[in-house]
């Protein structure tokens, strides 16, 4: 059987359209096709607004930058400082976006331990610096192994240095289950470092920004974007992926497959279970917004910390889209795989209200008006899979965010080290 395509990507996140891209640049025959939205959208008027958290990473001058500049893409990066604000029940918390400063700052914060603190930051700096430059060049579920060996969790790190501060444990803590990275000695994430400090620095549009960017330098390389189809099943022989099949019927081939994380489904074996988020989401006028608005913060309360991402709009946008998400504990998601239709109401009820209750800590500008766009969804967080899926047939590659990373954050460098792999592919 020819091939029609030497790739298929399947995926609509900015992750998948920079690989297809980077393989139409080198003159391969790319398509990229959809899988279904990971998060629902929030109509405003007469704009829509996708609903990912900003949470990018590598905008700057990291493989995201290093991408763009490859293909000749200008990214209009915006900077916003404080880089995030933590709600604490004793005190808020501003993070500065310069390094050195939040380093000064932190001593302040917590001077009880501030030699101990000052150690257990630096290690995890490193931790993270050592990740990323692994990430750069080796698979990213192999360098898990290697820093566990060195035991860089942040778990680790607290009890190697002694943190008992209650008032640092209680910030470490809350960023850290708020990522979804439990501060243990055994979490699997190794570089806790990745979520205590946010990225200050993200695309104008955000996420939606980044698709376009790269789909258009798809196009321009020759590539095919179907932005309306969606891959439904993988078709295989006996000994490989060979395709694609799409929900109106059609069947495409190619010699390789790629499937991003939403699309990661097809693959999967049933029964699989992945976390759940609770989200909810809403756009509003920027006038009703103060103008020093984090783009990221977190509301610790009595249940899990909630998490309030700020969509960093263009100037030309008059709305900004607002995302209120908590990551489900087990048991809540046990409890909602078990429960009846009535009972899912009443939970989704009592989640709402809770990310209600965050927004009017963080945006008291909003806490006694009705938000018309405010919904609570149940969302799937994809997980990268324990195995390869029943595709350790030939012709299938997951693309798969690096290990050391939180869910749900990206900052390119599993772009780069799957396309390292697969240049070399298709002669």
């Amino acid at each position: 059987m020819s091939a029609r395509f030497d790739f298929i990507i399947v995926g609509n996140t900015a992750a998948e359209a920079a690989l297809a891209a980077l393989l139409a640049n080198d003159g391969h025959a790319v398509l990229l096709t959809g899988a279904g939205a990971l998060q629902p959208v929030v109509r405003c008027g007469n704009c829509w607004y996708d609903t990912v958290p900003p949470q990018w990473a590598g905008v700057r001058d990291g493989p995201y930058a290093q991408i763009a500049a490859y293909l000749g893409v200008y990214l209009p990066v915006v900077r916003r400082d404080p880089a995030w604000r933590l709600y604490l029940a004793q005190r808020v918390i501003d993070v500065p976006s310069d390094l050195g400063q939040w380093r000064r700052s932190r001593r302040a914060l917590f001077p009880a331990q501030a030699d101990a603190a000052g150690r257990f930051w630096q290690a995890q700096e490193t931790a993270a610096a050592a990740a990323l430059r692994l990430a750069e060049r080796f698979d990213p579920l192999a360098q898990m192994q290697v820093l566990r060996q060195q035991r860089l969790t942040a778990g680790d790190m607290l009890c190697r240095y002694g943190i008992v501060d209650p008032a640092l444990r209680n910030v470490v803590d809350t960023i850290l289950a708020a990522s979804g990275l439990p501060a243990s000695d055994h979490c699997p994430w190794p570089a806790g470092s990745v979520a205590l400090l946010p990225p200050a620095e993200t695309v104008a549009g955000d996420a939606g920004t980044l698709i376009r960017l790269f789909t258009d330098a798809l196009i321009r390389a020759g590539g095919e974007w179907r932005a309306k189809q969606r891959a439904v099943a993988l078709i295989t022989t006996p000994i490989r992926v060979a395709g694609v099949r799409f929900a109106n019927g059609e069947e495409v081939f190619a010699r390789a497959i790629v499937l991003g994380p939403a699309a990661w489904r097809l693959a999967a074996r049933p029964g699989a279970r992945s976390p759940i988020i609770a989200t909810g989401y809403f756009a509003v006028e920027r006038s009703r917004l103060p103008a020093d608005t984090p783009l990221y913060q977190i509301v610790a309360g009595s249940s899990l910390p909630v998490t309030i991402s700020l969509s960093p709009a263009a100037e030309t946008e008059t709305h900004r889209r607002v995302t209120v998400a908590m990551r489900l504990a087990s048991p809540e998601v046990a409890q909602l795989s078990r429960a009846t239709p009535h009972e899912r109401r009443q939970l989704r009820q009592a989640l709402g209200a809770v990310l209600q209750a965050a927004v009017a800590t963080a945006l008291p500008s909003l806490a006694n008006e009705k938000l018309d766009g405010l919904t609570t969804a149940l969302l799937p967080d994809p997980t990268i899979p324990p195995t390869r899926p029943p595709a350790a047939q030939a012709g299938l590659w997951l693309l798969r965010p690096a290990s050391w990373l939180p869910p749900g954050y990206d900052n390119g460098s599993s772009v780069v080290s799957l396309y390292r792999q697969l240049r070399g592919l298709v002669s």
